[in-house]
């Protein structure tokens, strides 16, 4: 099963939430992330955190029965929710709503990549979606997609087929280096031997002249 889990930061549009929607079979929000969900139009099959949110808004229009009170205070609402999808089922996460704010929340939310290192979580937004290499993946879309690596701690052995600017087993630290490569055709391949790298497949063609 796949899950959708929206959260509170700055919401992507409404499209691309319905469209993630549609092929989850579980709806998740942390905690505010519900009145994201239900702006575009989307139901949540639960809510989960600490609800310091959604208690001051006890007529959101999600039923009381979905709620899920979860005050761990040593995890964000995010991981909450993320952690309450596996424990459902869900073998694969696909993630809305976590950029936008403060940069320390966005860091943060973006670290439940590393956090759930063992699972498919992607990261969507109307840019990019993210997600971190785990040993090797495949890269899709029209050649000239908007591609970038980041490696948070720095990765080593990277290698990489099919974007413009190839790796060829190098050492990428934590730096703007790995920004903006392309796709040079309809797929590519990113591995690591060691290390966490990042990969940011754009939603948007832009060919280098």
């Amino acid at each position: 099963m796949r899950a959708l889990v929206v959260a509170h930061g700055e919401a992507p549009s409404a499209g691309l939430i319905r469209e993630l929607a549609a092929r989850a079979g579980l709806v998740v929000a942390a905690d505010g992330g519900a009145l994201v969900a239900l702006d575009a139009g989307v139901m949540p099959d639960a809510v989960v955190g600490d609800l310091d949110t959604m208690d001051r808004f006890p007529g959101a229009g999600v039923p009381r029965e979905r709620f899920v009170r979860d005050p761990d205070p040593e995890t964000t609402d995010l991981v909450k929710a993320i952690r309450y999808a596996l424990e459902l089922g869900a073998e694969a996460v696909d993630v809305v709503a976590v950029g936008g704010g403060r940069a320390d929340h966005a860091l943060a939310n973006l670290s439940v990549l590393t956090v759930f290192a063992g699972v498919e979580v992607v990261l969507h937004d109307d840019l990019f979606a993210t997600w971190l290499v785990r040993g090797e993946t495949e890269v899709t879309g029209e050649p000239g997609t908007v591609v970038s690596l980041i490696a948070p701690g720095g990765a080593r052995g990277v290698r990489t087929e099919g974007l413009r600017w190839n790796l060829q087993g190098e050492d990428l630290p934590f730096s703007p280096r790995g920004v903006h490569n392309e796709l040079a055709a309809e797929r590519a391949v990113v591995r690591v031997a060691e290390g966490r790298l990042l990969v940011f497949r754009g939603r948007w063609v832009e060919r280098h002249g």
